[in-house]
C-alpha cells in the first residue's frame, strides 16, 4: 500500500541524482527533528509524452505519477494521478505569463495556486544569460506559490552555488498536498526551458 503524503505546513528538499538514463530526485522532509526521506522521483529521457513517477524510498510502491496530456504544446498540461489512478489535480504551464517569467497553475479539488517566479527581472536576465550558457548557480531559480488571492504561501528555490540541481520546497496552506507540492518541484526543474 502506497503512503499518503499530507501535512498542514511543511519543507522538502529536492535534490538530483545524476543518472545516465533518466532524471532522478529524491525528497526528503526537512521540517522536523531529523531529516526523513519520503520518495524517489524518476522521469525516463527521451518520450514523447513526459511522464514522471513517484515512489517510495525503497521503489516498493509507487505514490503518484505526474503525465503530459499531450505529445507537444507550448502550454502543457500534466494530470497528478494518486496510486489507485485517482485524479489529484493537474499542473498547467502558463504559456503567455511564461513569456516573462516561468508560471504554473495548480488545480485540484481543494484549491487552485499559482507557482511562478519571484523576480522578473531575475527571470529575463536568467533567460538571456541562458542563451550563452547555462549557469543556474549564479542566477538563482526561486519560484513564489501564490493562493488565490495571490497571497505568497510558499516557494519553490533552487538552492545557491550546487553544481546537482536542489530545491527548497516550503508550502504553508494545508489544502495544498505534499503529492502535488513535489509534482511542482518537479515541473519547476524539469519543464521549465520547455
Amino acid at each position: 500500500m502506497a503512503r499518503t503524503l499530507t501535512a498542514v505546513t511543511y519543507r522538502l528538499e529536492l535534490a538530483q541524482r545524476l543518472t545516465l538514463m533518466k532524471n532522478v530526485w529524491e525528497v526528503t522532509r526537512t521540517d522536523g527533528p531529523a531529516r526523513q526521506p519520503v520518495a524517489k522521483v524518476a522521469q525516463a529521457r527521451l518520450k514523447l509524452r513526459e511522464q514522471v513517477t513517484c515512489t517510495t524510498p525503497d521503489d516498493n510502491a509507487t505514490i503518484f505519477t505526474l503525465r503530459a496530456r499531450n505529445l507537444l504544446e507550448l502550454g502543457g498540461t500534466y494530470d497528478v494521478t494518486e496510486y489507485t489512478g485517482a485524479h489529484l489535480g493537474t499542473i498547467t504551464k502558463d504559456f503567455a505569463a511564461s513569456l516573462g517569467r516561468s508560471t504554473y497553475r495548480i488545480e485540484t479539488p481543494s484549491g487552485n495556486w499559482t507557482v511562478t517566479e519571484t523576480n522578473p527581472t531575475l527571470a529575463i536576465l536568467r533567460r538571456v544569460v541562458s542563451i550563452v550558457a547555462d549557469v543556474p548557480w549564479l542566477l538563482r531559480v526561486q519560484f513564489s506559490i501564490l493562493d488565490e488571492t495571490g497571497r505568497q504561501v510558499g516557494h519553490v528555490n533552487r538552492a545557491n552555488m550546487r553544481i546537482k540541481d536542489t530545491y527548497d520546497i516550503l508550502v504553508e496552506d494545508d489544502r495544498l498536498d505534499m503529492r502535488m507540492a513535489i509534482a511542482a518541484g518537479v515541473a519547476v526543474d524539469a519543464f521549465m526551458n520547455r
